[in-house]
């Protein structure tokens, strides 16, 4: 999968708090809040999360990251890349149309 090329956005059904200094991402299932399923972000998690409001590309995402953190690009690239995968495997991150 060339996950560079494409566009990504945050799925509505996953809420995210920060909660004192633990940032959460919650699942909801037809309005119910799924507790079994909570999955804790790192602070880069978390700005990736909130860029993601809106769609975005790999290369957006990659940019923003550079212009927030000091870090190279290699790195960057390869922790993008696992997170959107990672993600994607429990319907966070969605897929969307450029």
């Amino acid at each position: 999968m060339k996950i560079v090329e494409q566009s990504y956005m945050r799925n509505a059904n996953f809420i995210f708090r920060r909660i004192i200094e633990e940032m959460i991402l919650v699942p909801i299932n037809k309005n119910v809040v799924n507790m079994d399923s909570i999955y804790t972000l790192n602070d880069l998690g978390a700005f990736l999360w909130e860029k993601l409001e809106k769609p975005c590309t790999v290369v957006e995402l990659q940019q923003a990251v550079l212009d927030e953190y000091d870090v190279d690009q290699e790195t960057v690239q390869t922790d993008l890349e696992s997170f959107i995968e990672e993600m994607m495997s429990i319907s966070a991150v969605e897929q969307v149309s450029a």
